[in-house]
This record gives C-alpha cells, structure tokens and sequence, in this order.
C-alpha cells in the first residue's frame, strides 16, 4: 500500500507538462494496489475464516476497480480513463492585453478522470485506497493471531 501512495502522491505532484510521468506514477500506484491485496490474501489465506471474509470483497467497489484497471492494464492496454480538453479563450476586438486568456492547467492530474470529468483520476484512485486500507485494517484484526497483536512480556 505504501508504494501505491507513494505513486499517486508522484502524480499528483506532476505539473501539467508532464503528462506522462503523471500516466506512468497512475498506473503504478493501481498496479502496487492490487499486488497488496494479492499479499494480503496470501498471508492470511491459511485462516480458517479468510475465504467467506475474501468471498464478500466480491461486491466492493474498490476491489472491483483495482482488480479490473489493473488486469486492463498489464493485459490489455493503458487505463480506461478519460481526458480532459482545455482551449484557450480568445478576446476578440478587445485589444486588452489584461484580458483572460482562459484557464490553463498547472497540474497532470487536472487532465485526467475515470467516473465524472468533475472528479479527478488520482481523487478517484485515493478514495479507492482509503477503503483498501480499512480493508486491511479490518482483515489484520480479524486474523493476526492476538499474540502478535500484544506487546512482548519480560
């Protein structure tokens, strides 16, 4: 999970000009997401409650969207996602040099969604890694063994 958040904090980070490390640093924080679910799933997998608690992600929206970009992804082609068009507005005959010119991105991420147009790409990838990580946390509390849960004793 750490690297998946460490990716879309590159992303986001990327200025407007640099749309493709923007795509690249995307892709790899949906990539290193679903490789932590597939890590999960291994280091609990042997608990006798893992497969009814794993079954039920079946449904969760942000499973399904990790699990489904990143198999497009390596198997397919770059992510279903959508672009954003900016135009620059033209002042006509109004010889203003202090007119607006329209508004120009700063940001990659300004130019990028999956759902709405209104909702950026890396907002939606964060809102998806904030529910893997309650996951997470939920699954590690409920199959930790407790003694690696409880502070060592002298």
């Amino acid at each position: 999970m750490a690297r998946s958040q460490l990716f879309l904090r590159l992303a986001s980070e990327c200025t407007a000009d640099r749309r493709i490390e923007f795509e690249a640093f995307l892709e790899a924080s949906i990539v290193f997401a679903r490789a932590s679910m597939h890590r999960l799933q291994r280091r609990h997998r042997n608990h006798p409650n893992w497969k009814a608690w794993w079954a039920n992600l079946e449904t969760n929206a942000s499973v399904q969207f990790f699990r489904t970009q990143r198999d497009w992804l390596l198997k397919e082609a770059p992510p279903k996602i959508g672009q954003r068009a900016f135009v620059r507005s033209l002042v006509v005959g109004a010889g203003r040099s202090s007119e607006p010119l329209g508004y120009e991105p700063t940001k990659a991420a300004e130019f990028y969604f999956f759902d709405e147009p209104d909702t950026l790409a890396t907002d939606t990838v964060e809102r998806h890694l904030a529910e893997l990580e309650r996951l997470f946390k939920e699954a590690n509390a409920l199959f930790l063994p407790v003694a690696s849960l409880s502070p060592p004793t002298d």
